[in-house]
């Protein structure tokens, strides 16, 4: 296997045309490259941590890097954030020519026969495995599971995280309790682009949610149960209800865990009933005649092991980190259970189930805290300097009003008075701002000389339109609360942008307010990383520029705070007083 060696395999693919005829590397590229695949030589199982800025080319890497090693004998993974991001890398695999398989969750396909979402496929509806729908007449149209054939036979397949994590974890255990072969096991790389993402991905994927719908799903199958006589053991509607309303409700946390204790010994249960009624249906019902109420059934089944299983894992975690990890974050609707620390998660849920694995990220912040905070403590650090020229693209700080709770009453109308004139000076220009909230965008929109211009969304699902109505105009200003990532504003498409209020995570959110008295830094590491995620949202390739304008003097409070910004973004701030 190591007869060709990293840089000979990399000038055989140049040669060869393998990413183009027209290809060259960017600086930096190519040495990065051949440090990861080293490094995967020595240390099959070691981790990276990959900190390149904006425009050095992160996917092409992990892609020149994937290659290389697939062509050393190993098979590996390339795991995005989400669904635009695995967009892009789909086109570049189109446009290398590379036959890369790409796969997404069952929502994201349609099936044939009913025309519904894969979730709901004719053929998962009525309980057929993915092995027996190979014989059936829709496998070979069948979107989802042709990209899921590929991924198995492939030796690199592009995820996003929230299917990498279910494949890797729930899948997996199932598999391995019924003594099936894992469909995606463990490979023997993995590329983890976003990094600066994942303790809230993994915290989001992995933190139970319970609600009042629970309860109605458990008396459904209780009703079902009773009336199709099916042999075994269930727990009456009462108990579960009382448990589910105590879980709701509850802030004690070691009544807590032992609540969810009782809770998790249901499912014991409710897996023999789910056991007793395949086993009816299969003796009364061909697998592709079951009737709709059966396939109901079986779905409200599946919905409920979907919650034990993340009840199961979060248990597991809180008994070795203890009680007062426990946070509770609760709404009109639902409970959600959070983990104050997610470095045990990542370390449980990602890096356990991964082999050689790097994680890239153009906004790390400082690295010990990330390290710190995603228990990679042990990892090699590769950073890639910043060949930028910021010379037209200066970060301006107006060091005159405070938009803190106390002072922002009156100091708003002080602030649109200086948006007003910033805006005025990009008159014909595209641009954005970081509103910071709902609220602040709300009275940008009310109170600034320029609304005509404006361009806001009232909730997050109207985001997607606002983009693509701001990139069909011109010297229109794009006005939102979450700007600060997932866009790609090219040249003249974003020459401004302008943080309106410094990007802090809400306190109002149980989990910021349990990080900030446990961990000393990590509010100001978020709003680091959040404050340079937005900055570069207008700045896209070398010779781009735009300017950066920050309107809210709490941003003071961390210039001086040297390790959450890197050099080459603290050398571009200008300070007006």
């Amino acid at each position: 296997m190591l007869e060709r060696g990293v840089t000979q395999i990399i000038d055989e693919a140049l040669v060869q045309n393998v990413f183009g005829t027209d290809f060259q590397f960017r600086p930096g590229q190519r040495e990065v490259v051949e440090a990861i695949c080293n490094h995967y030589l020595q240390d099959p199982e070691g981790t990276i941590i990959l900190d390149a800025p904006t425009g050095s080319g992160k996917s092409l890497i992990a892609m020149w890097s994937a290659h290389i090693l697939k062509e050393l004998g190993n098979r590996g993974y390339l795991v995005t954030s989400d669904l635009m991001l695995q967009d892009q890398y789909e086109e570049d695999f189109n446009k290398f020519k590379l036959n890369w398989p790409s796969v997404r969750g069952v929502d994201n396909y349609e099936c044939d026969v009913n025309g519904l979402t894969f979730s709901l496929a004719d053929c998962k509806m009525k309980g057929i495995s993915y092995e027996a729908a190979e014989n059936l007449t829709c496998w070979n149209t069948c979107g989802y599971l042709q990209a899921r054939r590929r991924a198995k036979e492939l030796p690199v397949a592009l995820f996003n995280y929230s299917y990498y994590l279910i494949q890797r974890n729930y899948v997996e255990d199932k598999m391995i309790d019924q003594g099936k072969e894992i469909p995606f096991p463990k490979r023997d790389f993995v590329f983890f682009d976003e990094a600066h993402k994942v303790d809230n991905i993994v915290q989001g994927h992995f933190s139970p949610r319970i609600d009042r719908g629970t309860t109605k799903i458990f008396r459904e199958v209780n009703r079902f149960v009773q009336k199709h006589g099916i042999d075994a053991a269930w727990v009456t509607e009462n108990r579960i209800a009382s448990i589910v309303d105590r879980l709701m409700r509850e802030d004690d946390h070691q009544e807590l865990m032992r609540l969810i204790g009782e809770f998790r010994g249901i499912a014991v249960v409710y897996r023999k009933v789910q056991g007793a009624a395949l086993k009816q249906s299969k003796s009364r019902f061909k697998q592709t005649d079951v009737p709709k109420e059966w396939q109901t059934f079986f779905g409200r089944m599946d919905r409920l092991k979907d919650i034990w299983c993340k009840f199961d894992d979060y248990h597991d975690i809180i008994k070795e980190l203890g009680n007062d990890a426990i946070v509770i974050k609760r709404s009109e609707v639902e409970t959600q259970f959070l983990c104050l620390e997610e470095a045990l998660m990542i370390e449980k849920f990602l890096q356990n189930k991964s082999g050689f694995k790097v994680f890239m990220s153009a906004t790390l912040g400082d690295i010990r805290s990330f390290a710190k905070h995603t228990k990679m403590g042990n990892a090699k650090v590769i950073r890639m300097d910043n060949k930028f020229s910021y010379k037209k693209s200066p970060v301006v700080f107006i060091n005159r009003h405070k938009l803190s709770f106390r002072e922002r009453e009156q100091n708003l109308p002080k602030v649109i008075k200086v948006l007003d004139k910033i805006l005025d000076k990009h008159k014909g220009q595209s641009g954005i701002i970081h509103a910071g909230s709902y609220d602040f965008m709300n009275y940008i929109n009310n109170q600034s000389k320029h609304r005509s211009n404006l361009i806001t969304y009232d909730v997050a699902k109207e985001r997607s339109g606002a983009i693509r109505n701001f990139n069909e105009l011109d010297g229109k200003i794009l006005v939102g609360p979450s700007l600060l990532e997932g866009l790609d504003l090219k040249d003249d498409k974003s020459r401004f942008q302008i943080f309106f209020k410094v990007p802090y995570p809400s306190l109002n959110d149980p989990l910021v307010k349990a990080k900030m008295s446990a961990f000393a830094d990590w509010y100001d590491w978020k709003t680091g990383i959040a404050i340079q995620q937005g900055a570069g949202r207008s700045i896209r390739s070398k010779d781009d520029w735009a300017i950066t304008y920050i309107l809210d003097a709490c941003f003071r409070s961390l210039i001086n705070k040297q390790d959450f910004f890197p050099p080459s973004f603290k050398e571009r701030i200008k300070t007006i007083y």
